[in-house]
């Protein structure tokens, strides 16, 4: 019973750790760039809000909020139409949100970045991945030979 507590708790940290790593790892996968002049739909965005963007959307997306992250639907001269992933306050809070629609008028955007993948920073994050599991296979011998050791000081004969 005991040795079942204790395997349940090494599985649930070891769920957890790798679910932190992975996290961070796939996350690592992707850069933020400025949005060329026209992005394609259905490309990630995030736009940045000014204070006007921030005094005029504030009923919709919430005071203070400081980023609004989604997928890019339509795009013309004067607004954005996105359907919204999450928005991210000043105060480190974010608010995840399931894909409604939300229209940003492109003077309430200080800054629009797209989301890309980073060939370099997956290799980065890749490296480091294979480097930590090779230095735990080898700080744990697991590719140790399972033959017994050998005596060095063998016992003395028997009969002599």
């Amino acid at each position: 019973m005991q040795l079942d507590n204790r395997f349940l708790r090494v599985w649930r940290r070891a769920t957890a750790c790798s679910s932190v790593f992975l996290l961070g790892f796939i996350s690592g996968c992707y850069t933020f760039t400025p949005v060329a002049a026209a992005p394609a739909p259905g490309s990630d965005l995030v736009l940045g809000l000014n204070d006007q963007g921030r005094a005029t959307l504030g009923r919709s997306v919430g005071p203070a909020a400081e980023t609004i992250e989604g997928k890019l639907q339509v795009r013309n001269d004067s607004a954005y139409v996105i359907s919204v992933s999450s928005v991210r306050y000043f105060n480190g809070g974010t608010n995840v949100w399931s894909g409604e629609p939300l229209t940003v008028s492109t003077s309430f955007v200080q800054q629009a970045q797209v989301r890309q993948f980073s060939r370099s920073k997956t290799a980065l994050a890749f490296a480091v991945a294979a480097g930590a599991a090779l230095t735990f296979i080898l700080t744990r011998s697991l590719f140790a030979s399972s033959s017994p050791d050998k005596d060095i000081n063998p016992p003395p004969p028997v009969g002599q």
